[in-house]
């Protein structure tokens, strides 16, 4: 999904590496393995964009994120599982061709099994990318193949691969190398953990092709449930920002968005690859200081004060919308609505907040009438 703003500095900083580090044949092997993988996500991406659009989510089409969001994350999870399984069964092969020639068909058959071990790994990163581009058109949104940083984001978010922003002092530092994310470090990451867990899995000959299909399916499962959360989530904002009085005040709608997120605890996946798109959005000078804001939010209330009055109605509007996107508004979150509302000289609109939270469950957008 193409993002608006653009960060400053990537390509300097990438040419600023040691030279011992530029020059050596294992350094210049790395970035070309990374070059490759990066441009196979990119290229599924870009292939799967010249598809035409199918109908996107919404109540007059009957078509609701229960339903057809699932059936997609169930087509990538059955296409993954036999994948999985077709990998045990090579290494379940290899090893009774092992034992039953006294080693000598190990020669082939582990060389083999290794080599689908591979090859299953590769198949799962584009079963997963293809997957994320059937629930973003769901939602009515397209993956940028040039700048694809959501996909990336949601990869190593689901996955653990990348650091989460409550387990740091640097929270808006982690934001914003999540929101510049290339593709080839994630998909290095990926493929080693991927890789990994083929490894581990295949292990026991026999028990492998259940083991393999079965775990193929759950990590597929998690990374779709995740990513049908954030594209609610992202279509959600996307049309709250529709309203061009918004745009002078991302940076306080940023503010609001992390505190109302973090009011319940801890930053789930697809809200922290959400604030990670919207930092992509902010200007450079909207990020210094963003640490020190992120700890106060009594802080961010009184700066709500100052907000124009044109503005107040549109901003309410997009918190109550972050609230309610995860289908319940808590107190807590409730509690900071009423204080932001306040400041803003508004009050929330309690039945539109029920109507909100109702359309999410039901469809999985805001109807006409929310």
């Amino acid at each position: 999904m193409s993002d608006e703003a653009a960060y400053p500095g990537g390509a300097a900083g990438a040419t600023a590496l040691p030279l011992a580090e530029a020059t050596s044949e294992a350094g210049v092997r790395a970035r070309l393995v990374d070059a490759g993988l990066e441009q196979l996500l990119s290229s599924a991406v870009r292939r799967y964009n010249r598809r035409p659009r199918p109908a996107i989510i919404a109540a007059s089409t009957g078509v609701t994120e229960a339903t057809d969001a699932c059936a997609v994350i169930r087509r990538a999870c059955i296409r993954s599982a036999l994948a999985g399984g077709a990998t045990g069964a090579l290494s379940t092969g290899a090893a009774v061709a092992t034992a039953q020639t006294d080693g000598l068909g190990g020669l082939v058959a582990i060389p083999a099994a290794v080599l689908a071990m591979g090859g299953e790994t590769v198949l799962r990163l584009l079963l997963h990318v293809r997957m994320l581009c059937e629930l973003a058109d769901l939602f009515g949104r397209r993956f940028d193949p040039d700048e694809p940083a959501d996909v990336w984001a949601l990869l190593a978010l689901t996955f653990g691969v990348d650091e989460h922003p409550q387990d740091t002092d640097d929270p808006a530092g982690v934001l914003v190398r999540s929101a510049r994310k290339r593709g080839s470090g994630v998909a290095k990451q990926l493929a080693a953990r991927l890789a990994g867990e083929s490894v581990a899995r295949n292990l026991v000959p026999v028990l492998a092709v259940a083991s393999s299909s079965i775990t193929s399916w759950m990590v597929t499962r998690h990374l779709g449930d995740t990513a049908r959360r954030y594209l609610r989530y992202r279509r959600a904002l996307d049309e709250a920002l529709r309203d061009e009085t918004l745009r002078p005040h991302l940076a306080l709608l940023f503010d609001g968005l992390w505190f109302i997120f973090t009011a319940d605890g801890r930053l789930s996946p697809e809200e922290s690859a959400l604030l990670a798109a919207v930092m992509r959005r902010l200007p450079a000078p909207a990020r210094v200081g963003l640490n020190e804001r992120l700890a106060d939010d009594i802080a961010w209330i009184e700066r709500l004060r100052g907000v124009p009055e044109g503005a107040r109605a549109p901003l309410l509007r997009a918190l109550e919308v972050a609230a309610a996107v995860d289908k319940v508004a808590s107190l807590r979150e409730r509690k900071l609505l009423a204080h932001a509302a306040k400041a803003l000289g508004l009050r929330v609109d309690e039945s539109g907040l029920a109507r909100m939270i109702h359309d999410f469950e039901e469809i999985g957008t805001l109807g006409v009438a929310a």
